[in-house]
């Protein structure tokens, strides 16, 4: 941390964001191990897969609850509670000898989750305004998606030894409270409570057209995880490694994605962004479709990654923008429950597409789809791109 204190207000928060990421990533490795301790547990299969499933759905149950709170009551008290919860909760996991009990701190982890994705996509719209919040927005995508990455290796790297010590991961975000307590500040309430409901009315044609894109989104990005290891055992790659490979390069080029994507703020609005991007996905998912090639599934994975780097911060941004600030953190909440609700229904609404034409085709059906949105976007929705930044 430098003498600047805006700088580290910055790099708390970037601090705080990256827990958001590491919910599934970082106990992954261990779900096989698991499941072999657990066997004798009736359901054990089952069980241990609703491990990585359960805190998305309780994310979609509780993120919309707590950006009505964070408006009603302030930002960080509820920030802090859920880091400290957060903790609690993941770490559960590495003492208990249940899987009924490890389910439920996975339960109790989406509830943290939702809490600090909810404040700290707020916060960005609380404290920076116009470029600074375009390029804070970048910084965030692209410190999410190296995070990603990191407790991906990490939580790997400790699978190998045991299978709980992942959890004990979690118990980072205790650590991370300490500068989140001393550096991160309360937006002015004043600002947040001023007008009446009148007032505070958001826009709500381009609101809804956000959280069905953020949704769309979730789906496609999700096809990464969830279906690129089994394609590649189809095209004869039997590697867990070269498989954790591919989806690597799609979260670091996701990195660069969202760093780029402030560049075109001031040349084309939102809706633009999201058409661009959409196209950018579309190709690299359409290479991963039409070859039995390792590396150009390789190549595919690093363009589409780079197109959904553009989208998440694009859609972050875009409500913030959209929302009055008295709104803001349910506003903010309701697109948080989108993303993990697509991130839940991916390998659903997916599989009858795997069984009725393969796993390639399904890539090929994704791409079309992007494309195809990508078209409707540009000669119906254009309208909205008036919502933009403001300097």
């Amino acid at each position: 941390m430098t003498g600047d204190p805006k700088f580290r207000l910055k790099a708390a928060l970037l601090l705080v964001s990256s827990f958001s990421v590491m919910a599934n990533a970082t106990i992954a490795a261990s779900m096989p191990r698991m499941a072999e301790v657990f066997s004798g547990t009736p359901g054990a299969q089952f069980l241990s897969k609703m491990i990585l499933t359960t805190p998305a759905l309780f994310i979609v149950m509780c993120a919309p609850l707590a950006g009505v709170l964070i408006d009603r009551y302030g930002r960080l008290k509820y920030l802090f509670a859920s880091m400290l919860l957060y903790g609690f909760a993941g770490s559960s996991g590495f003492f208990l000898n249940d899987l009924h009990g490890i389910l439920a701190g996975r339960a109790l982890l989406g509830v943290a989750v939702a809490g600090i994705m909810t404040t700290a996509t707020t916060l960005l719209g609380d404290y920076f305004v116009g470029e600074e919040r375009l390029k804070y927005a970048g910084m965030q995508g692209m410190f999410m998606s190296m995070s990603g990455v990191v407790f991906v290796g990490v939580g790997g790297i400790l699978a190998e030894f045991d299978w709980r010590w992942p959890f004990l991961v979690y118990l980072s975000a205790w650590a991370a409270l300490l500068p989140a307590v001393k550096y991160l500040r309360e937006p002015v309430r004043q600002a947040r409570k001023a007008g009446d409901l009148a007032e505070a009315r958001a826009p709500l044609k381009p609101l809804a057209l956000s959280y069905a894109l953020t949704f769309f989104l979730l789906v496609v990005f999700y096809m990464m995880p969830v279906q690129v290891p089994f394609l590649l055992r189809g095209i004869g790659v039997n590697s867990t490694g070269l498989a954790a490979l591919v989806i690597s390069l799609a979260s670091l080029t996701s990195g660069g994605g969202a760093m780029m994507q402030h560049r075109f703020h001031y040349r084309i609005g939102f809706v633009s962004i999201y058409a661009y991007a959409m196209l950018v996905i579309a190709a690299g998912y359409a290479a991963i479709a039409l070859t039995q090639s390792y590396a150009v599934v390789l190549l595919g994975a690093g363009i589409s990654g780079f197109g959904v780097g553009m989208l998440f911060p694009n859609a972050a941004l875009w409500v913030n923008t959209l929302a009055p600030a008295r709104l803001r953190g349910r506003l903010l909440g309701m697109m948080t429950a989108s993303m993990y609700l697509g991130q839940f229904f991916s390998p659903i609404l997916m599989e009858p597409v795997v069984t009725a034409v393969g796993l390639s085709g399904a890539f090929g059906v994704a791409a079309a789809a992007a494309v195809l949105v990508a078209v409707l976007l540009w000669f119906t929705c254009r309208g909205f791109d008036r919502h933009k930044i403001s300097a």
